[in-house]
């Protein structure tokens, strides 16, 4: 291009031709170089200020001082002092920093390192940079200037709209509207917070997480390994060691949740658990549906519930069990459909569908129930268990009663009584303690002396009868307005005349743990 001859005037007045290079000036000053050939690009450059000094042994390298102004295809750089490479377009600028890229990026700070071959650009000390609605604070950051990215390493802010996201690392795609945070990430807006160790967000709102995250929301706390959260449709997915817990007394766990936070609902799947910790009560399975505003939540794939209660707790299985809860989130009911079997230590049974009505303290059985207190064994077409103080009261049995329990002696030997209902009650140690059976009762009891020896065979017809109960065993029968009573010698009647009609006997059925019912709780 030949030789470039720059002239400025002095404080004095004088006109000085830098033949050295050398140009003082305390007016402001500038110079262009229109299309200068590098690496075979064409740069067009301007560079502007108070004063502009060449630097000895550094050829086309300028240092700049007072109101510096760079300017490199669309991109310009402000600051009040500057060592210039005119020939790569790079520079060292420093204090008062500004920075404004063809794409609209503006960035400050204290300390600049620019590579003008490259376009990139390492900014130090209180840096700020805005692009739109987005505003990152940094003690450090690196800005390529080409794709708009930036990455810091030192600690940043990040503020989109009504969103505060803070990290250690972090790296900005502005083309795409993303930001990859790293190291105790903590991202703030007015409806959510989370806390995490990796994230991945853009500005609609859609967040990746990787690492253990805790989320808090209005309603929610929410736990996961990884998963996502969708702000503009207010949904999230978590997986890992997940949970759901409402700021009131529900917890749902899984290793995957799936969940609906507008409207208050979500699926869960494997190792399931829906907690409710003022009840006290829970139910586990593989898979589950919570509806928090219809109070309901579905369970199938072995779901197993248990309600807790001082010195017992009642532990039940089935095929399908549904929760309902009011708005505080406490259980009102459990229900249990088909292939129902449960147990306490007081009482066990099985049936093909259950209800548990917990403010009443009610267990309702249907379908041929069948339960076993102590020795013996109650069924009929419905049951009716109330509970009080978390122990059985009293329980009511609708059509077709029958109880049986086996003699302990004799073997094959089992006293009977049927009957249309019956009423039954227990004392303070959740034993039973007296009976009664209503409508065409009938009885076969063997009657033993005191020596515990057997006397013969007892059967009866009557309106009702009670049956009394001492410690358990069974301590005398009032037969009410018998119809015939006849005590038999036991070889005077055969097999099939010692039983009543209906009689069966399923001890194999009987849980005898929790563990009888589920392999794990």
């Amino acid at each position: 291009m030949g030789s470039l001859h720059v002239r400025s005037r002095s404080a004095t007045g004088r006109f000085v031709a830098g033949g050295t290079w050398q140009i003082r000036c305390l007016a402001a000053c500038w110079v262009f170089v229109f299309l200068f050939c590098f690496t075979g690009r064409l740069l067009a450059q301007t560079f502007t200020g108070d004063s502009i000094v060449s630097i000895p042994g550094r050829p086309n390298v300028y240092r700049l001082i007072g109101n510096v102004k760079i300017e490199q295809q669309g991109n310009r750089i402000f600051s009040d002092f500057a060592d210039y490479d005119q020939k790569t377009g790079s520079c060292q600028a420093y204090r008062n920093l500004r920075i404004y890229t063809k794409d609209n990026v503006f960035i400050t700070g204290e300390v600049l390192d620019y590579d003008g071959a490259k376009g990139t650009y390492v900014v130090d000390r209180n840096v700020v940079l805005k692009d739109g609605d987005m505003t990152m604070k940094t003690p450090s950051l690196f800005f390529e200037g080409s794709n708009n990215t930036a990455i810091y390493t030192q600690g940043g802010e990040i503020t989109s709209g009504e969103t505060v996201l803070t990290s250690v690392r972090g790296f900005y795609e502005g083309q795409k509207g993303l930001f990859h945070c790293y190291e105790d990430v903590v991202i703030v807006n007015p409806e959510y917070t989370i806390w995490t160790d990796t994230l991945h967000y853009n500005e609609t709102g859609f967040t990746r997480f990787l690492g253990p995250t805790n989320i808090e929301t209005t309603d929610y706390y929410m736990y996961g390994l990884k998963g996502w959260f969708d702000q503009e449709k207010n949904q999230i997915s978590l997986d890992g060691d997940s949970y759901v817990k409402t700021k009131q007394t529900q917890v749902l766990y899984g290793d995957s949740i799936y969940y609906d936070l507008a409207l208050k609902e979500g699926n869960a799947f494997w190792n399931v658990l829906l907690l409710d910790t003022a009840r006290n009560c829970y139910v586990k399975s593989d898979y589950a549906e919570n509806k928090e505003n219809l109070g309901r939540a579905f369970f199938t794939v072995n779901p197993r519930g248990v309600v807790v209660e001082e010195g017992d707790s009642l532990f039940v299985v089935s095929d399908t069990m549904v929760m309902t809860y009011d708005t505080t989130r406490q259980m009102k009911e459990l229900f249990a459909y088909h292939g129902v079997r449960f147990f306490r230590y007081d009482i066990q049974g099985k049936c093909d569908s259950m209800a548990y009505m917990h403010r009443d303290s009610v267990m309702e059985m249907y379908r041929e129930p069948v339960v076993w207190v102590q020795d013996y064994q109650i069924d009929g077409d419905t049951m009716k268990l109330w509970f009080a103080e978390s122990n059985p009261d009293k329980f009511l049995v609708q059509e077709n009663v029958f109880i049986v329990s086996e003699l302990s002696k004799p073997q094959f030997y089992y006293n009977q009584v049927k009957g249309r209902r019956m009423w039954g009650y227990f004392n303070d140690s959740s034993s039973l303690d007296w009976v009664h059976v209503l409508g065409n009762a009938q009885s076969i009891y063997y009657v033993l002396d005191d020596k515990n020896e057997l006397i013969g065979v007892n059967k009866t017809e009557s309106a009702s009868l009670k049956m009394y109960f001492e410690e358990s065993d069974l301590d005398g029968i009032t037969v009410v307005q018998p119809r015939s009573t006849v005590l038999y010698p036991v070889d005077r009647l055969t097999q099939r005349q010692r039983m009543l009609k209906g009689y069966h006997w399923i001890p194999a059925l009987r849980p005898r743990s929790q563990y009888d019912l589920a392999p794990s709780w």
